[in-house]
C-alpha cells in the first residue's frame, strides 16, 4: 500500500514538474492545468458517484435481507 501511495505522489509530483519545464507560455501553461485539473476533478467526481451508488444499492439490499430475516423471525414466534 505505502508503494502504491509513494507512486502516486511521485507521478503527481513528476507531472507537475513536466508542466512547468514545458516550452509553452505562461498563460498557455496556466490554461493546460487548469483542463487537466478540471478534467482529473470530473472524472474523481464521476467515480465517487459510482462508488456512492454502488454503496447505496448494497444498504438497500442488506436492509432488504435485514426485513426479511426480522420477518421469518416473527413468523416463527407467532406460530
Amino acid at each position: 500500500m505505502k508503494y502504491a501511495v509513494g507512486f502516486f505522489i511521485g507521478a503527481v509530483v513528476g507531472a507537475a514538474v513536466a508542466l512547468l519545464y514545458a516550452p509553452s507560455s505562461g498563460e498557455e501553461l496556466r490554461t493546460n492545468i487548469k483542463t487537466q485539473a478540471d478534467t482529473q476533478y470530473a472524472r474523481v467526481q464521476n467515480q465517487f458517484q459510482k462508488g456512492l451508488q454502488g454503496l447505496q444499492t448494497r444498504v438497500d439490499e442488506m436492509s432488504s435481507d435485514l426485513q426479511a430475516v426480522s420477518s421469518g423471525s416473527k413468523e416463527k414466534d407467532g406460530s
